[in-house]
């Protein structure tokens, strides 16, 4: 036999919903004929009624339906301790019974003694519902020793936590119980209350779910033997649950009953369609409405995205076959339909009417635009709503099982860029390959346009959002703003179910990352990896304009639980801004050195098919623009030809300002600008050179120097920025300031004569610039600090490291080598 023990009438009168307290709705608006009707529709042997503290509807219900139904309510009890609200559903009750409750079930211990001094039947709701935020695991384990039989199953709350709760529940111990009673000084309820039951109900408020959650009892023949399976701990639940999309139609629900109850007004405008075509199976009204919005034939845009919508509506809705669920699956799609083409308009007006400073028309489409988002906000207050148990539940869940690993828990990486040419790229798709070969639960976020949409065959772990519009703008043409679709990436996210979100940048999927990691209430890591203020200096010149940036980057960081800077440098300047010491801490990369080395034929080979002429070569790499000093860079290596004829300049990289360089780098036939170079080929070039040179002051971290070092390039970095604190200086490479040209161009030198004079101290500092990176930067402990591990993770598949002869340290030269001497005290020089 089956019965839905949890339904609520209207008699709940008081919602928790915000949405539904700020129109002084009530709970609920469903009466007492339609809630049998309906249960008995789905097949419900019994039918009952649990309202919150009253009996109300359920004395209406007997009275017109006395055979197959029974008195129920919900009580609302609590914890005297902390005042703890707690959830109790009674069953088969006498209205007497219901009035000794309501005089005791303000102190739950006296309340469960009546229970179980009377014999009646119960059932804790959804437990693990922290109803007025006094909810510990203190709390949930004295419920554990008080109660023998819970919800297993509520149909209102989220499966997963459902699922958790339960699974806590079934692995009870006699030890447990014996650990938990002598902590909490509480003696157990029976005499086997390791050994829980369960039932099952939908919590039904607004009429669409009752009886699809339901407590089954496979050996009951009546309601008296039901009711006694339910006390004797036999009977097992079953049904569906809420996800934030039923949750919130379960709220437009009570909000039309609540506007058409005794109201004078019904409700209008999209709400009154939902209610006729998803509630009531109306679409002669939707008919009629499409017919006449096509006779005026309305011009302004908004008017074609409405019709658009209500046409979309009519397409699916006239199907008479369609389930509930099925029709809140499809007329959210129409509403995200809808929502995205009103932000593609407001966007559209922000960057053609914004620009052209008609402030007057961009407001207008954004009142235009307000209807539609203000009815897709019950999505995100119910999204919110049924998380807010998680930190509770996953708690409980971990005291009983232990710790996760790495590679149980599950992670979305949000970044606005992970194809494109610059270190942000790089450094995700390095942390991608080593997540991949280690097997963890992370997937990268990101969202390309369609036009641009790259191969995804092969990406089995970057989940790629669906793209409503695309901007680049004019002063930074190779970067593109794109904009995911809000209500579909949400539910993209939403049935990944992260435990953890880590936030690469501030654009839109950022701030789409940073906005889930609010409203699922899980941890959130946020990663500095470019000053944006300091690159809009250079842009723009404009230092209201600066500051004004500068304040939304800080406001955007401030929402993340964590933040992860590239250099104890930042930091301290991040500090300085207000940021949050406690939060800040140093982002550790990981790093694989090949000792795989090529031979000296393949590299002239490659020389020449490259047209890169003998002699010492200099390299830099990244994004071509002003702000990265190459106009520095470039009258450095001027005057160091004055000393080193044979010097070679290679530059690799693209970026807004690469036609200004190339225009400058034509007359000299020994500086290569490669534009952009794949990977593999940027490997190379660093394999063919002889120093690495990186006058930027902008760069957070510096990922190429890293790579360079890697391939045991000495790096000149500036004194300024993140690139400093890759290298040990005079070691690895040398801290030089921009407002010392010739201290660039006597290290050049330096370098350059020895390589040419001392070819052993030059093996052996490049040795010296591999090994500091082999030991600074460990991949395991990188993805255990960025994904907080606690434990172990599964190493990463990779070929046996080739032991590497003793190198002594470049600063010490054979004393009979006069040459070398010569070159290391020149070195030794420029280092001081």
């Amino acid at each position: 036999m089956i019965a839905d023990l949890h339904v609520h009438s209207k008699a709940s009168k008081r919602p928790s919903e915000w949405f539904l307290k700020k129109v002084n709705a009530r709970e609920s608006y469903t009466d007492i004929d339609t809630l049998y009707k309906i249960a008995k529709q789905n097949k419900m042997d019994f039918v009952t009624v649990t309202d919150h503290n009253t009996i109300e509807g359920g004395l209406e219900l007997i009275q017109k339906y006395p055979d197959d139904t029974f008195l129920s309510v919900e009580v609302t009890t609590y914890f005297p301790e902390n005042n703890c609200k707690i959830h109790v559903l009674v069953f088969d009750i006498t209205p007497e019974e219901f009035l000794n409750i309501e005089a005791i079930r303000h102190n739950i211990y006296f309340f469960r003694d009546y229970l179980k001094a009377q014999d009646i039947a119960y059932s804790v709701a959804h437990g693990f519902y922290n109803v007025n935020q006094k909810l510990s695991i203190e709390i949930l384990e004295k419920l554990i020793l008080l109660f023998d039989v819970f919800e297993g199953l509520n149909g209102a709350r989220n499966r997963h936590y459902n699922e958790i709760w339960k699974e806590v529940l079934e692995n009870l111990t006699p030890d447990m119980i014996k650990d938990l009673s002598e902590k909490h000084k509480l003696k157990p309820i029976s005499d086997t209350p390791w050994i829980k039951g369960f039932t099952g109900g939908s919590d039904d408020h607004a009429g669409l779910f009752i009886g699809l959650t339901a407590t089954v009892s496979n050996g009951a023949v009546s309601k008296k033997h039901f009711i006694a399976q339910i006390k004797d701990k036999k009977t097992y639940c079953k049904g569906r649950c809420n996800d934030y999309k039923s949750f919130a139609f379960s709220i437009y629900k009570i909000f039309c009953d609540y506007s058409s109850n005794g109201r004078k007004n019904s409700p209008g405008g999209i709400m009154s369609f939902f209610n006729d075509v998803v509630f009531e199976d109306r679409q002669s009204r939707l008919k009629k409405w499409i017919t006449l919005r096509k006779i005026k034939k309305g011009k302004q845009i908004k008017d074609k995205i409405i019709l658009k919508f209500f046409e979309d509506l009519h397409n699916w809705s006239h199907n008479k076959n369609l389930d509930m669920e099925t029709k809140i699956e499809s007329i959210y799609h129409s509403m995200g339909q809808l929502l995205d083409e009103f932000f593609k308009m407001l966007l559209e007006s922000f960057v053609n009417d914004f620009s052209k400073g008609d402030i007057g028309k961009l407001f207008k489409n954004l009142m235009s635009a307000l209807p539609a988002l203000f009815v897709s906000f019950p999505f995100f207050s119910s999204l919110r709503h049924l998380s807010q148990d998680r930190d509770m539940i996953l708690s409980l869940k971990k005291k009983c099982n232990g710790n996760d690993t790495l590679s149980d828990k599950k992670v979305l990486w949000f970044s606005d860029t992970i194809n494109d040419l610059n270190g942000v790229s790089v450094t995700l798709n390095s942390f991608r390959e080593q997540i991949v070969k280690r097997d963890l639960n992370v997937s990268f976020v990101t969202c390309v346009s369609k036009k641009h949409g790259p191969d995804k065959s092969n990406e089995s772990n970057i989940m790629y959002l669906p793209c409503i519009y695309s901007v680049t703008p004019e002063f930074y043409a190779s970067c593109s703003l794109n904009f995911p679709s809000l209500l579909a990436s949400m539910e993209m996210i939403y049935q990944y179910r992260p435990d953890q979100i880590i936030v690469s940048t501030p654009g839109p999927v950022g701030i789409l990352g940073m906005i889930m990691a609010g409203l699922l209430g899980i941890d959130c890591v946020s990663i500095y990896h470019t000053d944006f203020a300091a690159q809009a200096e250079y842009l723009f010149e404009d230092e209201a304009l600066v500051g004004l940036i500068q304040v939304c980057i800080n406001r955007f960081y401030s929402f993340s639980n964590r933040i992860k800077v590239p250099t104890n440098e930042y930091i301290k300047i991040l500090s300085q801004q207000n940021y949050a010491m406690d939060k800040m801490s140093i982002f550790k990369r990981g790093f694989t050195v090949e000792d795989f080395k090529l031979s000296l034929s393949w590299k002239k080979a490659f020389k020449k098919e490259k047209g890169i002429k003998s002699g010492t070569t200099l390299m830099w790499a990244g994004r071509v623009s002003k702000d990265k000093n190459l106009e520095f860079l470039i009258d450095a290596y001027q005057k160091a030809c004055e000393k080193i004829p044979d010097l070679n300049l290679v530059l690799c990289g693209n970026g807004p300002d690469f036609e200004f360089f190339k225009s400058l780098c034509q007359p000299f036939d020994r500086i290569h600008l490669k534009g952009y170079v794949e990977n593999k080929e940027l490997q190379q070039y660093y394999e063919i050179s002889d120093l690495f040179v990186f006058p930027s002051t902008t760069d957070i971290f510096g990922m190429v120097v890293l790579e360079a070092q890697a391939k045991g390039l000495f790096a000149l970095v500036t004194d300024v920025g993140g690139p400093r604190e890759i290298i040990e200086s005079g070691v690895t490479g040398k801290v030089l300031s921009l407002s010392d040209a010739d201290a660039w161009v006597e290290q050049i030198c330096s370098v350059h004569t020895m390589k040419s004079e001392c070819p052993n101290d030059f093996a052996m500092m490049r040795a010296a610039c591999q090994d500091r990176i082999k030991n600074q930067y460990s991949w395991d402990e990188a993805l255990n600090d960025i994904l907080g591990g606690t434990k172990k993770m599964k190493s990463a598949i990779s070929s046996p490291t080739i032991p590497r002869p003793a190198i002594p340290r470049p600063d010490i030269a054979l004393e009979n080598d006069m040459v070398c001497l010569k070159s290391e005290r020149i070195l030794k020089k420029n280092v001081a």
